[in-house]
């Protein structure tokens, strides 16, 4: 997994990677995702889309500003949910 957001979004992150869970469902646009979810922590570099195919976009987003955004997507806030409550009962914190 590290090696694939190295990949994928140019950024390092640390060891103590953590699985959350894992969706599928099906965007607006009909296309069937995978969605993994990991809890991890920032090493170093510069996010940007290094792979297209794989990455839309990147933004740097606090938690709070995900759960107040308009657009943020059910799927996401519950995400930001699960890892809050592992952050405040972990190593995370």
């Amino acid at each position: 997994m590290k090696r694939e957001i190295l990949e994928e979004i140019g950024v390092e992150i640390k060891d103590n990677l953590r699985y959350l869970h894992s969706t599928s469902f099906m965007t607006d646009s009909g296309e069937n995702v995978v969605d993994i979810v990991f809890l991890c922590e920032y090493e170093s570099g510069e996010a940007f889309v290094k792979s297209p195919d794989e990455v839309e976009d990147v933004m740097w987003m606090s938690a709070e500003e995900i759960m107040n955004h308009p657009k943020a997507p059910i799927y996401l806030k519950e995400s930001i949910k699960c890892a809050e409550s592992i952050v405040r009962t972990s190593i995370y914190s």
